[in-house]
C-alpha cells in the first residue's frame, strides 16, 4: 500500500482496473446481446483496456491482431475506427502518467497533428458539401498509435507474426465470402486496389518470416495471401509487394547473393513459356488496354492538379479531405476524384510543411541499417510507403495499422542506437602511455 501511495501513477491504474473489472462484464453482455458487430467491436474496445495497464505492448500486439477481424465484422462501419481510437486514447493516457519525453520524431509527429488539424478546421477552400471529418479523425489516430509504438515498441518478431496469422485469415475470408468486380476480388468495404495493398503487406510480412524464423511453415499463410493479391488485380499492390519483397530478401545478404537473386528472377520471368503473357493478365484480368490508358490519364490529371494546388497554398494547402470537391469544381479536371497518392494529398490539402513532415519520419525510420526481425518491419514500411504513390492509404486503419506500428518499432530502435566512439583527446593518449 506505501508503494501504491508514493507512486500516484501505479495507485490510479490499480483503482481504474479495479472499476474497470465488475462494469465490463455487464457492459459486454447488453452489446452483444443488441447490437451485433458493433457489440464485438465494443467487447473488444473492454477487453483491449484490461490488458493496456500492465502491458502496453502486448495490447498493441492485440490490437494488431483485432483490426483485420473488425474489418471484416464491421466493413466500412464505424467499429473499427472506434476501437482503434479508443486504444489508442488509453496508450497516451497511460504514457502521460509515466511522463513522455519530447524526441525528434515525437516532434515531428506534432507537427503532423498541428498541421492536419489546422488545415482541417480552417480550410482554404470551402465547398457546399459535408465536412469530411472522418478522414482527418482516421489519420490523427494512426499517428497517435504512431506515437504509442515510438513510446512502447512491441517486439519486432511477434509484430511479423500476428500481421502474417490475422493477414491469412483475411485472405481466407476474402476468397470466401469476398465479390468480384469487373474480375477482381474486393470486399471489406474497400475497392481492389485497397484490399490488394492490405494483402501486399501480408505477403511481405509471410516470406520475411520464412527467412529469418527459417520456417517453412510461415509459406502456407503467405502463400493464400499472395493468391488473394493476384485476384485483385491491382497494379499497385503488386509494385507495393515487388518492392516489399525485394527489400526483406535482398536486405544484410553479400553482394554476390543480391546479384544472383536478382538474375534468378530475371531468368525465371525470361524463359518460362507464356510467363510474361500470364503476368500481363495477372496485373490487368479482365480490363482492356483502353480503360487501363483511360484511368492512368485520369489518375495523371489528378496528380498534376494536386501539384498546382501544393505550388499555390504551400502552407496550410485547401484543407484536409477538400481535394475531391476542388477537382470537381476545377475546369480542367471537372470530377470527383481523389489524388491516388498520399504524398501529393498532404501537399496540396495540408501544407508541403505536412509533407516534409511525413518524409523525415520515414527518412528516420528506414534511412538505417537493421538486422533479423526489424528488417521485416522495415521492409513493410517501404512496401506501404511505395503503395502511397498509388493510393490515398494513410486515413485506412485496415491498411494503416500495421505501418504504424513498425514504424514507431524502428523509429524506438534507431533512438536506443548507442553513439559512436569519440577519438580519445592527446591528454588521454599521454596518460594511456
Amino acid at each position: 500500500m506505501a508503494t501504491a501511495r508514493s507512486n500516484p501513477s501505479a495507485h490510479l491504474t490499480a483503482v481504474i482496473s479495479q472499476v474497470a473489472l465488475p462494469a465490463a462484464a455487464p457492459a459486454a453482455v447488453f452489446l452483444v446481446l443488441f447490437h451485433g458487430a458493433v457489440a464485438a467491436a465494443a467487447a473488444a474496445a473492454l477487453c483491449l483496456a484490461l490488458v493496456v495497464w500492465p502491458r502496453p505492448d502486448v495490447a498493441q500486439l492485440i490490437l494488431l491482431g483485432l483490426v483485420p477481424a473488425m474489418a471484416a465484422a464491421g466493413a466500412g462501419g464505424t467499429a473499427l475506427p472506434a476501437m482503434v481510437f479508443g486504444a489508442v486514447v488509453l496508450f497516451l493516457f497511460r504514457a502521460a502518467l509515466n511522463g513522455i519525453r519530447l524526441r525528434v520524431d515525437v516532434f515531428l509527429i506534432l507537427l503532423l497533428v498541428s498541421t492536419v488539424t489546422v488545415s482541417c478546421l480552417l480550410p482554404q477552400e470551402t465547398f457546399p458539401t459535408e465536412r469530411p471529418w472522418k478522414a482527418c479523425a482516421l489519420l490523427l489516430t494512426g499517428l497517435g498509435l504512431l506515437t504509442c509504438a515510438i513510446l512502447v515498441p512491441p517486439d519486432p518478431r511477434r509484430i511479423a507474426q500476428v500481421v502474417t496469422a490475422s493477414g491469412a485469415g483475411v485472405a481466407v475470408y476474402l476468397l470466401a465470402r469476398g465479390a468480384y468486380t469487373s474480375g477482381r476480388l474486393t470486399g471489406l468495404g474497400l475497392n481492389p486496389n485497397y484490399v490488394g495493398a492490405g494483402l501486399a503487406l501480408f505477403v511481405v510480412a509471410g516470406v520475411g518470416l520464412v527467412r529469418f524464423s527459417r520456417s517453412w511453415w510461415w509459406l502456407v499463410p503467405a502463400a493464400v495471401c499472395a493468391y488473394a493479391l493476384v485476384e485483385t488485380r491491382s497494379r499497385g499492390a503488386f509494385v507495393m509487394a515487388a518492392a516489399g519483397l525485394a527489400c526483406v530478401l535482398l536486405v544484410g545478404r553479400p553482394l554476390r547473393h543480391k546479384v544472383l537473386i536478382a538474375c534468378a528472377l530475371l531468368a525465371s520471368v525470361a524463359l518460362l513459356p507464356g510467363s510474361l503473357d500470364s503476368l500481363e493478365g495477372s496485373l490487368t484480368g479482365s480490363r482492356t488496354a483502353t480503360e487501363l490508358t483511360a484511368n492512368t490519364e485520369v489518375r495523371k490529371q489528378a496528380a498534376l492538379l494536386a501539384v498546382r494546388v501544393a505550388l499555390d497554398h504551400p502552407l496550410r494547402g485547401i484543407g484536409y479531405a477538400m481535394f475531391p470537391d476542388y477537382a470537381r469544381a476545377s475546369a480542367s479536371l471537372g470530377i470527383y476524384i481523389n489524388t491516388h497518392n498520399d504524398y501529393l494529398r498532404l501537399a496540396a490539402e495540408a501544407g508541403l510543411v505536412t509533407l516534409a513532415a511525413l518524409v523525415v519520419l520515414l527518412w528516420l525510420g528506414l534511412a538505417r541499417r537493421y538486422t533479423g526481425y526489424h528488417i521485416i518491419l522495415q521492409s513493410l514500411c517501404v512496401a506501404y510507403a511505395v503503395g502511397l504513390l498509388f493510393a490515398n492509404a494513410l486515413a485506412d486503419l485496415f491498411i494503416s495499422t500495421p505501418f504504424w506500428v513498425s514504424l514507431g518499432c524502428l523509429l524506438a530502435r534507431s533512438a536506443y542506437r548507442k553513439p559512436a566512439a569519440s577519438l580519445p583527446s592527446p591528454r588521454e593518449r599521454r596518460n594511456a602511455e
